[in-house]
């Protein structure tokens, strides 16, 4: 009787498993469907961003099955030379993929939060960049920049400087116009 009893358990057990192996392959199959759906319409959406934050010198951004960036430089790929570079591709990847999810859950384009996206951007690039976030402004409610660089003030609409009040042990917030 023990022996059936553990029979039956071990039927249901295996039972149990095939229907997990069949989910999980299900899952991995609608896992790679999404990525190969998602990764050129990415890629599209960041190339057009990156032309004129690179003055043109990328023209293509393209992402791979490991996502990847991979910078297109007249047609050939290109690795990602320099640190600045490297920001720019993550910068408009970024925004790219906050496009996507705000137009694929069918809601306005509300807010954009930037942290810290000048931090290896000689000036000319961070002109590029301020340009681009000007240009956002008109697809996004709001854009919300932090960064610590002071010459970037003049550039913004509205400033809020952050600073610790060391007499009361707390943060401080201005609003600089």
């Amino acid at each position: 009787e023990e022996m059936e009893r553990q029979q039956a358990l071990l039927t249901e057990d295996l039972s149990s498993l095939r229907h997990h192996e069949e989910l999980d392959s299900a899952f991995t199959r609608l896992r790679a469907d999404l990525h190969a759906r998602v990764r050129p319409e990415l890629g599209q959406i960041a190339s057009g961003l990156l032309g004129p934050l690179t003055d043109g010198r990328y023209s293509q951004l393209e992402i791979d099955e490991a996502f990847r960036v991979v910078l297109q430089q007249d047609g050939k790929p290109r690795p990602v030379i320099s640190g600045g570079e490297e920001d720019l591709a993550n910068l408009v990847v970024r925004i790219s993929l906050s496009r996507m999810i705000a137009e694929r859950a069918g809601h306005p384009l509300s807010l954009l939060v930037l942290d810290e996206v000048f931090g290896s951007l000689d000036e000319a690039r961070r002109d590029n960049v301020v340009r681009l976030l000007r240009r956002l402004g008109e697809q996004f409610d709001q854009v919300l920049l932090v960064t610590h660089l002071e010459e970037i003030r003049g550039a913004m609409d509205q400033v809020l400087r952050v600073e610790l009040d060391e007499a009361q042990g707390r943060s401080v917030v201005r609003s600089e116009f």
